[in-house]
C-alpha cells in the first residue's frame, strides 16, 4: 500500500468498498454496486435519476443512475454488492411504507463518522478501516430479509467462475428454474438484471489484480474483460472515469479481505 499523502484511501473488503477522501464531480453513471454518499464536512449535490438535491448522506439503490458533485469538504463513499448480507442489512431504507422500492433515500448522518474518517487517513490500518464500515452498518441497520438461497448459490458461481458468456440456461438447471424465471427473480430481489451482475463482477477485480505499471489490455484479460475496449466502456458506463484515471493513482488501496 502507498503512503497516505493523497487525496484518500480506498479499502477494499471482499465484495464491497469504502472510500474516504476528496473526490471530483462526476456525470451520471450507473454501477451495479448500492451506494452510500456521505459529506462528512459539509452537505454534497447528488443528481439520482435526473433530480438534483442536496444531502449530507444518502443511500442510492443498485443500478440507479446518479451524480456526485461533493465539493470541497471530506467525503465517505461506500459501495456494496447488491447480493451481499451488507446490502441487506441497509436495503429496507428504501423500502415505502406500500413496500415499493425506492431509488434513493436521505439518512441521518452521525458527526462521528469524521472523527474516525479523519483517524483512518491519518493512520490506515485495516481495524480502523474495519471498525469504521462496521459502525457505518451498525447505526444505518434497517434489513430485509436475506436474499434466496437459490440466487446467492448462482452469485457465489459466477464470482467465482466469471465467465466470458453466460449461459443463463444452463445456471438455471443448478437451481431447477428455468431460464425466465431465474432471470425475472434475480432482477426481483437484487435490483440488478444476471448479465449487469457479471459485469459488475469482472470491474470488481480491477483493483485486485492492477499493479504499477500494468497496461489497460493486461489489466483487461487479468479481470476477466474481453478486451481493453469492453473494460473501456463499462468502466465509462458505470462510474463515469476511464481505466488511467484509477491507475493514475491518487489514493491509497487498503485491503480488508480476511486472509
Amino acid at each position: 500500500m502507498r503512503a497516505a499523502a493523497q487525496r484518500g484511501i480506498l479499502c477494499l473488503w471482499q465484495h464491497d468498498w469504502l472510500f474516504v477522501g476528496h473526490q471530483g464531480a462526476n456525470r451520471t453513471h450507473r454501477h451495479v454496486a448500492a451506494s452510500l454518499l456521505c459529506g462528512l464536512e459539509a452537505p454534497l449535490q447528488l443528481e439520482v435519476q435526473g433530480a438534483w438535491r442536496s444531502t449530507r448522506l444518502a443511500l442510492v439503490a443498485p443500478d440507479v443512475p446518479q451524480a456526485l458533485n461533493p465539493g470541497d469538504g471530506l467525503i465517505l463513499i461506500a459501495h456494496f454488492d447488491p447480493v451481499t448480507p451488507a446490502w441487506r442489512e441497509l436495503a429496507g431504507h428504501l423500502r415505502g411504507p406500500d413496500g415499493a422500492a425506492r431509488a434513493s433515500a436521505d439518512l441521518p448522518c452521525d458527526p462521528t463518522w469524521l472523527a474516525d474518517a479523519r483517524a483512518l487517513l491519518a493512520a490506515p490500518s485495516v481495524p480502523i478501516a474495519s471498525a469504521l464500515r462496521a459502525r457505518l452498518l451498525a447505526r444505518l441497520a434497517c434489513p430485509v430479509p436475506p436474499l434466496d438461497p437459490r440466487l446467492l448459490h448462482i452469485a457465489t458461481r459466477l464470482r467465482e467462475q466469471l465467465p466470458d458468456k453466460l449461459d443463463v440456461a444452463a445456471l438455471a438447471g443448478e437451481i431447477d428454474l428455468s431460464a425466465s424465471r431465474l432471470t425475472h427473480l434475480f432482477r426481483e430481489q437484487t435490483g440488478v438484471t444476471l448479465r449487469r451482475f457479471l459485469l459488475h463482477l469482472k470491474t470488481q477485480q480491477l483493483f485486485r489484480h492492477w499493479r504499477e505499471g500494468m497496461t489497460v489490455s493486461a489489466l483487461a484479460a487479468a479481470s476477466g474483460f474481453y478486451d481493453q475496449p469492453h473494460l473501456v466502456r463499462t468502466t465509462r458506463e458505470m462510474f463515469d472515469a476511464l481505466p488511467s484515471h484509477y491507475m493514475a493513482g491518487g489514493f491509497s488501496v487498503l485491503d480488508c479481505s480476511p486472509t
